[in-house]
């Protein structure tokens, strides 16, 4: 468990499960209106991907200092790497290195199991994302050069009215004792 300011960054169990979505759905109430498809603002990631990241070990949670969830975030594995397929921290917490320290936990996690790469999936018209994931190292890959699964994954999300997405990568190379909340 990784404590920061206050909260817990932490492996998700069941219990935390159904409380995830409120969290998602009040995290979609920050983009503007129109910059993402209506559907999106009242749509969660379905509980059964997510009871499966917790079985699988590729769930993290942010837990105030009483213990409710504040943000998470999962990950699928995808061939040999890892997608961070969800992350969100509520509007009433943001800006507080929440989302850092998720991201941070996650590739701690991935480096321990020798995963070479984080890769995501981003909006790339709102100012604030490419910038927050760019902070941590991630690096935004043109369709030319993005593997098959995230070619596959931007198609899906265009069928589902998500336009202005592009694929980010993270390198994790090895384990190490890198901070990612300096």
């Amino acid at each position: 468990m990784k404590i920061l300011h206050g909260y817990n960054i932490t492996q998700g169990t069941e219990v935390h499960v159904p409380l995830l979505a409120a969290i998602e759905v009040a995290a979609a109430g920050i983009f503007p209106s129109g910059s993402i498809p209506d559907h999106i603002r009242t749509d969660f990631t379905p509980v059964d991907k997510l009871f499966e990241a917790v079985h699988k070990g590729l769930l993290w949670v942010a837990l105030a200092h009483e213990g409710s969830p504040v943000g998470y975030a999962f990950v699928q594995m995808v061939e040999n790497v890892a997608l961070l397929a969800q992350m969100d921290v509520h509007p009433g917490h943001m800006r507080r290195g929440i989302g850092t320290a998720l991201v941070g936990q996650i590739a701690e996690a991935l480096r321990v199991r020798n995963v070479p790469a984080l890769y995501l999936t981003t909006f790339t018209h709102v100012p604030w994302n490419a910038a927050f994931y760019g902070k941590m190292g991630f690096v935004a890959l043109d369709e030319a050069n993005s593997p098959l699964f995230l070619h596959n994954i931007l198609e899906e999300e265009r069928r589902h009215g998500l336009i202005n997405r592009s694929g980010m990568r993270m390198l994790l190379g090895h384990k190490t004792n890198q901070n990612f909340l300096s």
